[in-house]
């Protein structure tokens, strides 16, 4: 037997669908501006390398980061790093990766921002790994890897695109 619903029930959940859908919305929203918010803090920190400002990337870098490597051995990989690969003449941002939990890192949620990098010597690819604090996103580590590498790639010490960064070597 079919039941009859009223307008007044139709309203309401139509409502309710329409709400529903609305803070499905609202957080997908956020997520883009809490993406926006890493790769903005991505592009400022690369900007420090960019102007040879090593010292202010340690600075803004998070805790851990500034727990695993010495300012003075940051400034060494960072002046060494850009000497081999040149002055950045264009950079392209080309995609996100999130890790939650990964191994060998305090738990909690890690963005990698890697962007594909035209330097006076290199064609490169910039990862940039951030981790979740209570302030926001806050950079975690640094690597520049060769876009066109010559033989397959054998483990050099650097994280997998979908792994945080690897620390420069050294404390």
């Amino acid at each position: 037997m079919a039941r009859k619903v009223s307008s007044a029930t139709k309203r309401l959940a139509s409502s309710a669908l329409a709400s529903a859908m609305l803070l499905g919305a609202g957080t997908a929203m956020a997520q883009n501006l809490d993406l926006d918010k890493a790769v903005s803090t991505a592009g400022k920190w690369m900007a420090q390398a960019d102007a040879g400002k090593a010292d202010a990337m340690w600075k803004a870098s998070s805790p851990t980061m500034q727990k695993s490597v010495t300012q003075d051995n940051w400034s060494k990989y960072i002046t060494s790093l850009r000497g081999a690969v040149g002055n950045e003449s264009e950079r392209n941002w080309i995609g996100v990766n999130k890790i939650d939990n990964p191994k060998d890192l305090p738990a909690g949620q890690y963005l990698n921002v890697i962007y594909a990098t035209k330097f006076a010597k290199a064609m490169a690819v910039e990862t940039v790994s951030l981790a979740k604090g209570s302030s926001g996103w806050q950079p975690i580590g640094y690597i520049v890897r060769d876009a066109n590498p010559k033989a397959p790639a054998a483990s050099n010490g650097n994280a997998a695109p979908s792994a945080p960064a690897a620390q420069p070597p050294g404390k």
